[in-house]
């Protein structure tokens, strides 16, 4: 380190620092609840397809055609949600939902789960569960949403989806009846 003392004084010098100009603070994008309604129901229902499919691709992989059939449904029903909210949406300055998960959009909180891993081997059982609590938390956004929007456009959309995943929660309870519990152990799921 650099000495800081002047020839010949004896005393000490205060360090010359740079300050670096203080750049504005950056504000969250401010979007309004109904194009973060938009993102969050468009990224639930984009998710929901896409989890859809995988398990529909695994049950069909275990050759249990029945609940692959229903997960290729659901997977269609949750696709065209997502499609009738992106048209309801065109125009829109909508936030991304990694602004959504990361909180940089202000007052949005991350309802759509993130499901960054999938068992290698989902059960029919443990995929139906799955699908159950989905189904749930989706149900539960809408009707939240129903009940605190003031915008009457999404209060009636939301109503009508709340209903629509109602359904499909019937849906997957009418499998679960149905499929039997089996229990593995794990070294018999080894490759």
């Amino acid at each position: 380190m650099a000495s800081t003392k002047t020839k010949g004084s004896g005393s000490r010098k205060a360090p010359q620092v740079r300050r670096r100009r203080a750049s504005p603070a950056r504000a969250k994008p401010r979007f309004g609840p109904v194009e973060v309604f938009y993102a969050q129901a468009i990224a639930i229902e984009r998710e929901a397809a896409a989890r859809y499919r995988e398990f529909a691709h695994q049950m069909a992989g275990y050759g249990n055609a029945r609940t692959a059939e229903l997960f290729q449904r659901l997977a269609r029903f949750e696709a065209e949600h997502a499609e009738q909210l992106l048209e309801k949406s065109a125009g829109m300055k909508l936030p991304s939902i990694e602004q959504i998960r990361r909180g940089l959009v202000e007052g949005s909180r991350a309802e759509a789960a993130t499901y960054e891993f999938l068992y290698r081997r989902v059960l029919p059982h443990h995929a139906l569960l799955m699908a159950l609590a989905g189904e749930r938390r989706a149900k539960a956004y809408f009707e939240r949403v129903r009940g605190t929007s003031a915008d009457p456009e999404i209060r009636k959309l939301s109503a009508a989806f709340a209903r629509e995943e109602a359904e499909h929660i019937a849906w997957i309870e009418q499998a679960l009846a149905a499929e039997p519990q089996i229990v593995h152990r794990f070294d018999e799921l080894a490759d």
